[in-house]
């Protein structure tokens, strides 16, 4: 068990080094992700499909209550 948390946790790390060099070598700064991440949460597109998972999510949690509440009883 220890072995294989060292093992991710390697992998982690060099998976986050070798981002961070290749965002690098872009040229892509904070400001561009934070732009382009503002573009994509404004999309109307992308609300569109938020608020449709969010109903979807609220459904499965309303059945999945009334699931364990049936077999508690």
């Amino acid at each position: 068990m220890r072995k294989n948390f060292l093992i991710i946790a390697i992998l982690v790390a060099a998976a986050y080094i070798i981002g961070a060099q290749s965002a690098a070598r872009r040229g892509r700064n904070y400001e561009d992700l934070r732009h382009q991440l503002e573009r994509l949460w404004n999309d109307p597109q992308a609300r569109k499909s938020r608020r449709e998972l969010a109903k979807k999510a609220a459904r499965a949690a309303r059945r999945t209550g009334k699931a364990a509440r049936r077999r508690l009883a």
